[in-house]
């Protein structure tokens, strides 16, 4: 255990001191929007016409609240704290996976070192605060309220995760649905009372990023389709064919297959409706990665290890799309014959992962 935080430390510590100029390019947006907040001004800027550059917000209204804390001690000072609050969430967020704890200890260190969690902390991004969020709602499928609260809380950080509420309707869960639609309005009541309702300038903003498959570290099917040689046209049409096919997987999964591992798919699909997709959103897989290992799928290993901080100059980027519909298809495949209530498969007693821990 030593010697996995000692390499868990070193890796985010050495990531951190080489960032150079990309340390906080995302917090910046949030910084910004906050003090725009402060001052009565628009959070929104509506005249930016494609993605990928540092200081856009666009993000949901409600947002802004969780990022005026940090934001008030300036930007530099800012930044760290985000920077720690982001690498607390992650922590958090593995060390209450519903798994066997040789597993939480192994994805720990899986996301230490791979490059989803680096460059994600580098910038600032919002991701490992999603990923609590879904540990949060994964330990709690049982209750309802948490359930929904988790979703909410999700949707409002990130209007993707916002799917997990077509996954609730698909199961009939209306009690979890409705605590999602509750706390839904309640954050956004929350919002609005102090000013922050601007919810057609988020949708205005939205429209002008969402034609994004020309972009080049765009991770997304469709983009990454065009990247390998495919015309932009036909590129455009399986980025949109894509997302009306995972809107439907999500319906299956609610359907058919158990509540956890269709609580997975929903998690993944969450990231695949986007026309967009960093690197840094594959830190999620680690969720059903670390369900799969429970389960004493190894190959599962392969998923965030293909994407090491060390194979970086090695590893194309279409890596990235193969890992998210390797994931989904693997947890159909897996989640198939899974038991309807299970929430937690305790890894046996000697397992690799076990193993591998015993020797550390």
């Amino acid at each position: 255990m030593v010697a996995i935080l000692a390499v868990v430390a070193g890796y985010v510590a050495f990531g951190l001191s080489t960032a150079s100029n990309t340390l906080g390019c995302d917090f910046l947006a949030y910084y910004d929007a906050a003090n725009h907040w402060l001052v009565g001004q628009p959070i929104y800027d509506l005249s930016v016409a494609s993605t990928g550059t540092c200081g856009t917000y666009q993000y949901p209204p409600p947002f802004v609240l969780l990022a005026l804390p940090f934001s008030l001690f300036g930007f530099a000072a800012g930044t760290w704290l985000w920077v720690g609050f982001l690498l607390a969430c992650w922590a958090i967020g593995t060390a209450i996976l519903p798994v066997g704890a040789a597993t939480r200890w192994l994805v720990l260190l899986l996301g230490a070192i791979g490059w989803p969690l680096i460059f994600g902390v580098r910038i600032g991004q919002v991701t490992p605060a999603l990923y609590l969020v879904f540990a949060v709602a994964w330990r709690n499928l049982e209750r309802p309220v948490w359930l929904g609260a988790s979703v909410a809380v999700g949707t409002m950080l990130k209007l993707q995760p916002g799917l997990l509420a077509l996954w609730l309707l698909a199961r009939r869960d209306w009690k979890a649905s409705l605590a999602a639609a509750a706390a839904t309005v309640a954050i956004a009541g929350i919002a609005a009372a102090v000013g922050l309702w601007d919810w057609i300038g988020l949708l205005t903003l939205l429209r002008s990023l969402t034609n994004a498959v020309d972009i080049p570290v765009n991770m997304a099917i469709g983009a990454t389709l065009h990247t390998l040689g495919l015309n932009l046209g036909l590129a455009q049409l399986i980025q949109s064919v894509n997302t009306v096919v995972i809107f439907g997987l999500v319906v299956i999964a609610g359907l058919r297959l158990p509540k956890t591992p269709g609580f997975l798919v929903a998690v993944v699909a969450t990231q695949l409706i986007s026309p967009i997709v960093w690197a840094h959103y594959a830190l999620l897989l680690l969720l059903p990665v670390a369900w799969l290992l429970d389960r004493r799928q190894w190959w599962a290993a392969a998923i965030p290890l293909v994407h090491v901080w060390v194979l970086l100059g090695i590893v194309p980027n279409w890596t990235y799309a193969l890992a998210f519909y390797t994931t989904l298809i693997g947890l159909f495949i897996v989640g198939w014959g899974a038991p309807e209530n299970e929430v937690a498969r305790p890894a046996p007693a000697e397992t690799p992962a076990a193993s591998v821990l015993r020797t550390t």
